[in-house]
C-alpha cells in the first residue's frame, strides 16, 4: 500500500436521516453517512451530476473513511406525508357504439391529497470527520472546502437537513502492518476483529455492527458491506488484518 494524500473536513447540522432500506412502517436511519451518501456529498461539493457520482467515486477512484465526531443522538419525529393521486376523475367510459354497456369504474380509487404519518428517526446535531482521498479533483475539492464555495446545496441525507462543511486539514496517509490499534473510525468487519478484552464497561462503548450500504450504480442498485462502529464516538480496539493508516495521531480505515 502506498501513502495516500487526505483532506479532512467536518460535516456538522441540527437534524440528518440516513434512511434503512430494509426499514418498513417506521423510517429508521443508519447513526453516520454510507459510503454512497458521502459519495454524494463531495459530488454536490464539486457538481457532479448524480447519474455520475457513482462511477466518479467508486472503489477504484476514491476512498472515504469517516469518523464519529459526536455521540449518536436520536429522536422520533412523526411526518406527514400526502399522497398526491388523480383525485376526482370521471373514470366511466363513453358509449363506442349503440347498445354497447359501459364499464364500471374502479374502486377504492384514492382521493386527492390522503394524508399519512410516518415515524422518522432523525439524529440529532450529528457531526462526522470525513477522511476523503480522490484520483483526481483534490486540489478543487480542496479549494471548495476551504473556501465554501459548493456547486449544490450539501445535506445530512436528506434535502431538509442542511449541513455545515468546516475545513479541518490535508496531510498525508501512512499505511499500518496489520496489529491492534484503536480505530478512530468506523472500521469494515471483514477488516478486523474486535479485541473484547480491551473493552473497559466503564468507559461508556455502545459498539454496533450494521450492515450498510456501500457502492451503487445509476440504476440505484447497491452492494453491502458489515461495519462496526462506537455509537458513544470512541476508538474501536480491533486486530486490524488489512487497511489501517496511520493520520497525524489516529488510526483510520477506509469504507
Amino acid at each position: 500500500m502506498d501513502s495516500l494524500p487526505i483532506v479532512v473536513f467536518r460535516c456538522r447540522g441540527r437534524y440528518g436521516h440516513f434512511r434503512k432500506p430494509y426499514s418498513n412502517v417506521s423510517s429508521l436511519s443508519y447513526p453516520f453517512p454510507p459510503r454512497t451518501a458521502i459519495a454524494g456529498l463531495l459530488g454536490a461539493i464539486l457538481g457532479i451530476g448524480k447519474e455520475g457520482v457513482a462511477e466518479t467515486f467508486n472503489h477504484d477512484n476514491a476512498r472515504i473513511a469517516v469518523e464519529m465526531d459526536a455521540k449518536v443522538k436520536t429522536i422520533t419525529h412523526v411526518t406527514n406525508f400526502r399522497q398526491d393521486s388523480s383525485g376526482d376523475v370521471n373514470y366511466s367510459i363513453k358509449r363506442p357504439k349503440k347498445g354497447a354497456v359501459p364499464k364500471k369504474p374502479p374502486k377504492n380509487v384514492p382521493a386527492r391529497n390522503v394524508s399519512t404519518q410516518i415515524p422518522m428517526e432523525l439524529l440529532r446535531n450529528p457531526s462526522y470527520l470525513i477522511y476523503a482521498n480522490l484520483n483526481s479533483g483534490m486540489d478543487e475539492l480542496m479549494s471548495r472546502i476551504e473556501t465554501k464555495r459548493y456547486v449544490y446545496t450539501p445535506c445530512m441525507g436528506l434535502s431538509e437537513f442542511l449541513v455545515e462543511v468546516e475545513y479541518v486539514s490535508v496531510g498525508t496517509a501512512e499505511p499500518l502492518e496489520p496489529g491492534e490499534f484503536d480505530v478512530s473510525t468506523v472500521v469494515c468487519k471483514d477488516d478486523c476483529y474486535l479485541i473484547l478484552d480491551r473493552l473497559n464497561p466503564e468507559e461508556g462503548h455502545n459498539i454496533h455492527e450494521l450492515k450498510v450500504p456501500y457502492l451503487g450504480t445509476a440504476e440505484r442498485t447497491f452492494t453491502y458491506r458489515r461495519y462496526l462502529v462506537d455509537m458513544a464516538s470512541k476508538p474501536l480496539p480491533v486486530r486490524m488484518k488489512s487497511g489501517a493508516y496511520q493520520y497525524e495521531n489516529k488510526i483510520i480505515a477506509f469504507l
